[in-house]
């Protein structure tokens, strides 16, 4: 199989909606205040880097069931079929996978997400998802 322009298309339209997310996070990884500790900027973070590795998910699963690549295991393994596929760089993915640890936290236990650990998870992946979005631009034309 192949990536359609309709692929390329939804790519784009997922790709601009994570450019979106990436920005913001990127801004509020800047900041010096502690934000986190304001309930609406902290749950406005949580959605951001929620709805980020679903962009970075459905990105990755549109491209291995175009081209008919091997089915994944798990959210983790959705990229990983990228990185094994040459897609991908191994050390970016790497340095990435701890976020889907976080995305089940965020999802399955809520409550146990502290301030702290989504101001230190903005930190550390607000400047990881633009890589992903260079690189499936690049592979996509």
């Amino acid at each position: 199989m192949f990536l359609t322009d309709a692929h390329r298309k939804q790519i784009g339209a997922w790709l601009a909606g994570l450019s979106e997310r990436v920005e913001w996070l990127q801004r509020l990884s800047q900041r010096s205040d502690p934000w986190e500790e304001d309930l609406t900027w902290r749950l406005a973070a949580e959605r951001a880097l929620h709805t980020s590795v679903e962009y970075v998910t459905d990105v990755s699963s549109l491209i291995i069931d175009a081209l008919v690549m091997r089915d994944p295991g798990g959210y983790a393994d959705i990229v990983k079929v990228l990185v094994e596929e040459q897609v991908l760089d191994a050390q970016w993915f790497e340095s990435f996978a701890g976020i889907f640890d976080l995305r089940t936290k965020l999802l399955r236990d809520h409550a146990q997400v502290a301030a702290n650990e989504v101001r230190q998870a903005v930190e550390r992946y607000a400047n990881q998802f633009s890589p992903f979005i260079n690189t499936i631009q690049a592979y996509i034309k």
